[in-house]
C-alpha cells in the first residue's frame, strides 16, 4: 500500500505568449505546487522515428541545467513544448557523453492514449513500447545506462486534452540503481524565463517500502485565448521509501 498518497488539482490557466505554459494546480505535496510547460521545440526529439537522439537529449539537460538546475544522478519528469506537440519527459541521469557500460538500472511501466507517439533513447534496447493505435500504448522494460556521464530517456508526446498518462519505476533487485538513493526523482517547471526544480521534501520523491515510484498525469483542457496551453497533472502522486535489502 502506499504510505503517502497525494492527490493533485488542476487549474487551468495560460500564458498568452507565443510560447505559453498551463499551470498545474498539485496540492498536498510541500503545501501544494505549480507546474508548467517550457519551451525545448529546438532541441526535441531528433529525426529518427520515435528515436530520441543522444545528442537532442543531451540539449535538453543542457537547457535546463543552464538554468541551475541538476539533472545528473536524477530521474526528471518536464512538461514542454516540442515540434512533436505537449510533451511529458522522463530524463533517466544526465546525457553528456555516449558510452554502453552499464550502471544505472531502473524499470520502467508506462501507459498512454493509442494516439500519443512515444520517443525514446534507450542504450541497452530492453524497453519494448506497443504499436501506435486506437488502443492504449504501453512502454515497458529496463533501462540499463552508464551511470558515469551517459543516461536514457522516454517521453510520450502530440498530448492533447483529457490524454491521460502513467508512470511506475521500480528498482532492480540485485542490480545497480545508479542514482542518487535518497531521492532519485525530482520534478521540474518553467517560470516564464527559465527552469526552477519544484521543491517537494526529499521524502516524497523517493521509493516506496516496496522499490517502486508511481503517478498519473492528465492534460489540462486548454484556457480561452491562450496561443498554446499544454499541461501535465499529476493525480494521485505517490511515493514510498524502503531501505534497501
Amino acid at each position: 500500500m502506499f504510505s503517502k498518497i497525494l492527490t493533485a488539482t488542476m487549474t487551468a490557466a495560460g500564458l498568452a505568449a507565443s510560447c505559453g505554459a498551463s499551470q498545474i494546480g498539485i496540492s498536498a505535496i510541500g503545501g501544494g505546487l505549480v507546474l508548467n510547460s517550457g519551451p525545448l521545440s529546438t532541441m526535441a526529439f531528433g529525426n529518427g522515428p520515435n528515436q530520441w537522439l543522444g545528442s537532442s537529449l543531451a540539449a535538453v539537460h543542457a537547457s535546463i541545467n543552464a538554468s541551475g538546475v541538476n539533472t545528473n544522478g536524477k530521474i526528471t519528469f518536464v512538461a514542454a513544448e516540442t515540434s512533436a506537440g505537449l510533451a511529458f519527459m522522463t530524463l533517466i541521469d544526465q546525457e553528456l557523453i555516449a558510452g554502453t557500460t552499464a550502471g544505472g538500472n531502473v524499470h520502467m511501466d508506462s501507459v498512454a492514449d493509442g494516439v500519443n507517439q512515444a520517443f525514446i533513447k534507450d542504450t541497452a534496447g530492453n524497453v519494448v513500447i506497443s504499436a501506435n493505435g486506437p488502443n492504449a500504448r504501453i512502454a515497458s522494460g529496463n533501462f540499463a545506462w552508464n551511470s558515469n556521464g551517459g543516461g536514457d530517456g522516454f517521453a510520450w508526446a502530440n498530448l492533447a486534452s483529457g490524454n491521460t498518462t502513467t508512470f511506475r519505476f521500480n528498482m532492480i533487485a540485485n542490480l545497480a540503481l545508479g542514482l542518487n538513493a535518497s531521492s532519485p526523482f525530482q520534478f521540474v517547471t518553467w517560470d516564464g524565463a527559465k527552469w526552477a526544480e519544484v521543491v517537494v521534501p526529499a521524502a516524497l520523491l523517493s521509493f516506496s517500502s516496496t522499490d517502486d515510484f508511481g503517478f498519473s498525469a492528465t492534460v489540462l483542457v486548454p484556457s480561452p485565448g491562450v496561443l498554446f496551453v499544454g499541461g501535465i497533472s499529476m493525480i494521485g502522486l505517490a511515493a514510498r521509501r524502503r531501505r534497501l535489502a
